[in-house]
């Protein structure tokens, strides 16, 4: 009897064991789950904004989670209060970097739901950041608009080095800084300044090449004078080519795989762009995609600049758009202001679908696997979609609540998109509210914020209901009160 009571005890130390050696919940020992990298706006050229976690780890226990900073600072219209967040597994941790107005950097861990570090800049970080490796060890770089890119180690936030890209003058103001691009040693970056003195009045928009080493500036090469997209690159024909899209529409390929910049091509959309380029990736005559507030989203050959095909929307395209496979076959997602999200299939344009939502379509979809393809999307009456990809169909929605100023000013800020954890059934979204918070949502399971999904059908179908009882009885009886007030009163 005291053998088996020993032997039951070490049994119940040994799973003990196990379980505070597994943080995931799930059996995974985080130590040996490889870091990830993000290294662009949305992840990749194709903009799918997703972060896959290993397929042979058992998945992290990512539960519903509700992050605010609580700065002292002001808000001011025309920021965005979260941009999107950047993804990524360091450590063995999934993480997500994201900064805002509040002029900080956050990084926060999924998983132990906890910001591990932050760091305060001199202005707000209006785009995402981007996640790459120096002498292999993961690191974090965003820009502010204090005309200032930084780089630090993602694990615990200390200092790689910061670099100024423009001198300051009293008379300038706050620099736009886009999200990085890395790629192979060298971190590419858009700035644009805008200095008032009546002698100098530059409106200078800047793309710049660093080391991502060092935060040496390479070159730098003045691209247009307004303001510009965040880059979006690929290799072809064995050189590396950038795409940057300026606010008026001009949008210009670099070829950047010599000491300096070399123009390949130019296009003129036909009216103000506020996204970035989405450039198809594995194939040998890749297509670019670009919307503009004209309502139309252009298909170019992304070597040549020559337009494929041209499709419109019934309103403003004010974000990027992103590519996912389905059956084999590239198809092009994109929200509109119009209220819906349209999928083209990539190679001609032909329209597979649309999808009407409760309010305008601000953000950039992300693409992801989780048993069926499906997409996230966040529109302006206040809520996060899950649509299946292949129908258009809504899954589920959540309510992320009202924006923290009265009143929005449509089409002026580039507001923060979701992005994704795709670790099956820990398949999580993480998307910076313009209500001050950052949310961790759960695809499926309890979520608090997760709302009622209805069908255009079924709201159709309860008016005509409302419409018959009305007809059918309230209009009646107003009717026959209205007689007995209207009749003679009798004579005695």
């Amino acid at each position: 009897m005291a053998g088996c009571r020993l032997i039951y005890s070490i049994m119940c130390v040994l799973v003990l064991v196990a379980m505070l050696a597994s943080p995931c919940g799930a059996g995974a020992d985080l130590a040996e789950v490889p870091d990830t990298l993000w290294p662009a706006l949305r992840g990749t050229a194709e903009g799918r904004a997703t972060c896959q976690w290993p397929a042979s780890m058992s998945p992290p226990n990512v539960r519903e989670w509700h992050f605010q900073s609580k700065s002292r600072r002001r808000y001011r219209p025309g920021l965005a209060v979260w941009a999107s967040p950047a993804i990524a597994l360091v450590g063995g941790r999934p993480m997500a970097f994201l900064g805002g107005y509040d002029q900080a950097l956050h990084a926060l861990d999924l998983v132990d739901k906890e910001r591990k570090w932050f760091k305060i800049t001199n202005g707000a970080i209006g785009a995402a950041p981007a996640v790459g490796q120096v002498n292999g060890r993961t690191v974090v770089f965003w820009g502010s608009a204090d005309r200032t890119v930084y780089a630090h180690f993602a694990l615990n936030g200390t200092r790689l080095w910061t670099r100024e890209l423009v001198k300051p003058t009293n008379t300038m103001g706050e620099a736009e800084v886009s999200s990085p691009l890395l790629h192979d040693s060298k971190l590419y970056i858009t700035c644009f300044v805008y200095d008032r003195a009546l002698a100098r009045n530059d409106q200078k928009g800047w793309l710049f090449a660093l080391d991502m080493a060092s935060g040496r500036v390479v070159w730098q090469l003045e691209a247009t004078q307004g303001p510009l997209s965040s880059p979006v690159g690929r290799e072809m024909d064995g050189r590396f080519v950038v795409f940057v899209a300026a606010r008026r529409g001009l949008l210009q390929a670099f070829d950047v795989s010599g000491e300096q910049p070399t123009r390949l091509w130019s296009y003129q959309m036909p009216h103000e762009v506020l996204g970035s380029p989405a450039v198809e990736e594995g194939t040998e005559r890749p297509l670019l995609f670009l919307g503009s507030k004209f309502g139309n989203l252009v298909a170019l050959d992304a070597r040549t600049g020559e337009e494929r095909w041209k499709r419109m929307a019934g309103n403003w395209i004010d974000n990027s758009a992103c590519i996912g496979m389905l059956e084999g076959e590239r198809v092009v997602f994109v929200g509109s202001h119009d209220y819906n999200v349209y999928a083209f299939r990539a190679a001609d344009g032909a329209l597979l679908w649309r999808r009407h939502l409760g309010g305008e379509v601000y953000s950039a979809p992300a693409f992801f696997f989780k048993g069926e393809p499906m997409l996230a999307v966040a529109a302006l009456d206040n809520r996060v979609y899950v649509l299946n990809a292949k129908s258009g169909k809504v899954v589920t929605s959540y309510y992320t609540g009202r924006p923290i100023w009265d009143k929005v000013a449509k089409g002026e800020t580039l507001w923060g998109s979701p992005a994704i954890l795709a670790a099956g059934e820990q398949t999580a979204i993480v998307h910076g509210s313009f209500n001050d918070w950052v949310y961790v949502l759960p695809v499926t399971g309890e979520c608090t914020l997760r709302a009622q999904v209805q069908s255009a059908a079924g709201l159709w179908y309860g008016l005509g209901i409302v419409l018959v009882l009305f007809l059918g009885i309230v209009m009646p009886i107003l009717l026959i009160l209205s007689r007995r007030n209207t009749d003679p009163a009798p004579t005695a």
